[in-house]
């Protein structure tokens, strides 16, 4: 079998209107993504979904570049071609993570097309499922008070069991958010989780923790500075509320050092972010022998990426606690034939059981949203305009005050 052709299509797709003014989004409320289809000669097509981290338009440039690298190469030699991609792309020189994450598109597509030609679900290909019911945390947007309490609450009443939501912008305004939510989810059976995204020094962080320690903490996600693992090891040591690595584990590579720092409690994974679909495996197999839990994470995600990370989550033991689907309960519709995925009963998804990742491109609604994308996001100058600095400064919050009002 032979790659005959790559496209990659870059998608708007609107997500439902927020009640409230969000203080994470600015621009047009949507997820961003480039969908690629890698076709065959053998008739299989695959599907993949990049993220579109510096934008839509440089995701698409950077997966439609690799075509004469590509094209006319065996789709089953995954781990060649993606090594080859890094080699290609320099990426032995700079890290990894600089263009790993439009790669990722790609290298699900291929695992799409291995799992359809071996006529079995993608989890099944990996070894088999741990789970086939996935947890899902509830994510609460900061805004008001009253929309968190509000948010909490809703939540709790439909079922979920774990709460999340953004801190890190200001220590008495993140204890206060974290309050609210206790508020609108008093039974301590609920969890709730907060991400600072970085944004703390050692001292602050480990202050404001302890602060919120009241309100029955799961974790709080990367606190401090993703480079100092010293820092965040000091973090952890010093509270009682265990401490989740993200941005310093974000690859294989870089996870290696979080672990041999005995710096994290729990770390939260992403086939999209680590070095492929490849990397996160074997980033869960590290944790697994450090005896560490991992949650997936989601950023911007679509049906295509959804069912490439609960095939993930499926396959790997010790994705034993609740995970991330973000944006995507918000999503008013989707490009895979029948919509968004649902939820049979709240707060699980279901692991896809057709061949390959499970999910099939509706090439109607492709085609609608890359022509929304084109009119309402890429000419309108919004393709890097749809976050707040809140969410997208991390660690250099503390740089720019004056943008975060």
């Amino acid at each position: 079998m032979k790659i005959t052709d790559i496209k990659a299509t870059p998608v708007a797709v609107p997500l439902q209107a927020s009640k409230t003014k969000s203080k994470m989004r600015k621009g047009p409320n949507v997820v961003l993504a480039v969908i690629v289809q890698v076709y065959t000669d053998e008739g299989y097509v695959g599907l993949g979904e990049t993220p579109a981290v510096l934008g839509a338009d440089i995701a698409a440039a950077i997966v439609n570049s690799a075509k004469p690298l590509l094209i006319g190469q065996d789709p089953g030699n995954i781990n060649l071609l993606i090594k080859k991609l890094y080699v290609q792309y320099n990426l032995t020189h700079l890290h990894i993570h600089l263009a790993n994450w439009a790669f990722s598109g790609i290298e699900l597509a291929l695992w799409d097309i291995a799992a359809q030609s071996a006529n079995m679900p993608l989890y099944r290909l990996w070894g088999g499922a741990f789970r086939k019911r996935i947890e899902m945390q509830g994510t609460i947007e900061r805004q008001e008070l009253g929309g968190m309490t509000e948010a909490a609450a809703q939540m709790a009443k439909a079922g979920y069991k774990t709460l999340y939501t953004k801190i890190g912008m200001d220590p008495a305004d993140d204890v206060a958010a974290v309050a609210a939510m206790r508020k609108g989810a008093p039974d301590p059976a609920v969890k709730i989780r907060v991400d600072a995204n970085q944004s703390w020094s050692t001292g602050v962080a480990i202050s404001t923790i302890n602060k919120l320690e009241p309100y029955g903490i799961e974790w709080v996600e990367q606190p401090v500075i993703m480079y100092n693992l010293d820092a965040l090891r000091d973090v952890k040591n010093a509270v009682s509320v265990p401490i989740l690595g993200h941005e310093a584990n974000w690859t294989m590579y870089d996870l290696i050092n979080v672990l041999k720092s005995n710096a994290v409690d729990y770390i939260k994974l992403d086939g999209r972010f680590d070095a492929g679909y490849t990397g996160v495996r074997i980033s869960a197999g590290m944790a697994e022998a450090a005896g560490i839990q991992c949650a997936h994470h989601s950023f911007y995600i679509l049906g295509i990426a959804m069912a490439g990370s609960l095939h993930v989550i499926a396959s790997c033991p010790n994705f034993s606690i609740a995970n991330s689907m973000s944006e995507y309960a918000g999503m008013l519709d989707d490009v895979i034939v029948g919509g968004p995925m649902q939820m049979k009963e709240i707060p699980y998804m279901e692991v896809p059981e057709k061949p390959g990742i499970g999910v099939s491109v509706d090439e109607e609604r492709l085609a609608k949203y890359h022509e929304f994308y084109v009119k309402e996001i890429y000419e309108k100058g919004f393709e890097r305009e749809t976050e707040m600095p809140y969410y997208s400064a991390m660690f250099m919050r503390t740089y720019f005050k004056e943008l975060l009002d």
